[in-house]
């Protein structure tokens, strides 16, 4: 059976108490009763203070044998907290002696290279790691015991055979002699922080370079925009992120962008809402904005779009339009007005324009059902009828190569009917700014009836002629 030390102590006080008590015994006893009485009080006074100063040394060592077992458990209590603090910690902790061997893991560390504690004690990171990584963890090591201070290195370890960043900050252990005896390290993870920071440097990089101006604001002034506001308005960054967004707004449309923006903080879209803006050399310039409002923050992230130009293009277009129809009804009214049948056809022979006229002729009310082609609706045939006019010689089709043609004249027999017309065709082209035929233009007029009225006239004159006594000639 082990004896502690306090117990020891004890017993080694007791033992010297009583042989001091023992030895003033005999020494009293020893003494004669004639001797001076002096002697007496001065062995009592001895035994005394010896046993007094036994007793004194045995609390004074009793008091720092407890002050030394309370030392321990406070450094066994620290100790257990610190390894409790260093192995729940993410990080990667680690101490190396300066020959590179390990004293200290924790479980991180231990998991960051799916070893135990026992066989990574003791042990250099050559014993476990490929060389070239391992001579590379050992070069930052050394560069650590040169300088004699903390130093963050960036390493790249393979974890399930996928590459993670760690940021490691290595710093020196010093003895009392301020002498290096070992090296710290403290690995953090940081490849998902280096992915968001790539990614936003690309973002930044796309913000910067963006066509469109893109804009992040609060609901009074500019946080961050890109260049391509500055060079769309003509201001620095620096003046338009110095002063409120509605001092470089025309003035008309201030109150409508803050109704906007007030919309904004409570729906989290704005689409396509536009207003002027007033550029620093004086011109108005439209901008279309598409926003949206972090509910959180309350900040604005927007798209803004030049349309100036597109506006103007579509007055100009809407200004066209309005003439081309107000053109096309001056047109129509003359056609409608005109006793011509009259028929206006592309260079794919598609009738796009008839008038009344030429509907009633057709015997047809939709455009577009006409054909250009009069023998797909007519038996087209010379005057005499008796013979079919060429096809390839009608107005149209001349028309269509340039040509100008005036009264044509032409039987048309309807092909359903059979009725019979007398016409008079003429065909003009249409030419463009390239001089080519855009499309052309063909003219009916019916002269059916002034030839039979001809006709009638010429019987009356001859019947007249025979009455009154005039010979037949030929």
């Amino acid at each position: 059976m082990t004896v502690s030390f306090e117990r020891k102590i004890l017993i080694g006080y007791i033992i010297n108490i009583v042989v001091i008590i023992a030895l003033g015994l005999i020494y009293w006893r020893q003494l004669p009763l004639s001797a001076n009485k002096l002697w007496h009080w001065v062995s009592l006074v001895l035994i005394v203070l010896s046993v007094g100063m036994l007793t004194t040394v045995f609390f004074i060592l009793k008091a720092q044998l407890k002050a030394k077992k309370e030392s321990g458990e406070a450094l066994q209590k620290n100790q257990k907290l610190l390894k409790a603090i260093i192995d729940n910690t993410t990080n990667a902790i680690s101490v190396k002696k300066i020959n590179g061997e390990y004293l200290l893991v924790n479980k991180q560390y231990q998991l960051l290279f799916k070893a135990k504690e026992a066989n990574i004690i003791g042990k250099t990171n050559a014993e476990f790691l490929p060389k070239a990584i391992a001579d590379r963890y050992r070069s930052a090591d050394l560069d650590v015991v040169k300088l004699g201070k903390a130093t963050q290195v960036e390493e790249i370890i393979d974890i399930s055979k996928k590459p993670h960043t760690f940021l490691s900050v290595k710093f020196p252990l010093k003895d009392i002699l301020n002498r290096v005896y070992a090296i710290g390290t403290i690995s953090t993870d940081i490849t998902e922080i280096k992915t968001v920071s790539e990614s936003l440097k690309a973002a930044d990089a796309f913000f910067n370079m963006s066509i469109d101006s893109l804009v992040i604001a609060t609901h009074t002034k500019f946080i961050k925009i890109n260049p391509s506001l500055s060079k769309l308005l003509g201001y620095t960054n620096v003046e338009l992120l110095s002063q409120p967004f509605a001092n470089f707004i025309f003035n008309e449309d201030v109150k409508a962008t803050e109704n906007e923006i007030k919309k904004l903080k409570k729906e989290t879209h704005l689409i396509n809402f536009k207003n002027r803006w007033v550029c620093k050399d004086g011109l108005i310039k439209w901008l279309s904005w598409n926003a949206t409002a972090d509910k959180t923050t309350g900040t604005l992230y927007a798209i803004v779009t030049d349309i100036t130009e597109k506006l103007k293009l579509e007055e100009e277009k809407e200004n066209t339009l309005n003439a081309l129809y107000e053109s096309q009804q001056k047109l129509n009214m003359i056609l409608e007005n005109i006793t011509d049948g009259v028929l206006v056809a592309n260079t794919n022979k598609e009738v796009i324009l008839a008038n009344d006229v030429a509907n009633a002729l057709f015997g047809i009310a939709d455009d577009s059902k006409i054909s250009i082609n009069f023998s797909d609706h007519f038996k087209v045939l010379f005057p005499s009828g008796k013979k079919t006019f060429p096809v390839q010689d009608l107005p149209a089709e001349r028309a269509l190569v340039g040509e100008t043609t005036n009264n044509i004249d032409v039987l048309l027999k309807d092909l359903s009917t059979h009725k019979m017309r007398r016409v008079l065709l003429s065909g003009r082209p249409i030419i463009d700014n390239e001089n080519k035929v855009a499309a052309v233009v063909v003219t009916i007029k019916d002269i059916s009836r002034y030839k039979k009225l001809e006709e009638e006239l010429k019987q009356k004159d001859k019947d007249a002629r025979e009455l009154i006594g005039f010979k037949n000639t030929k």
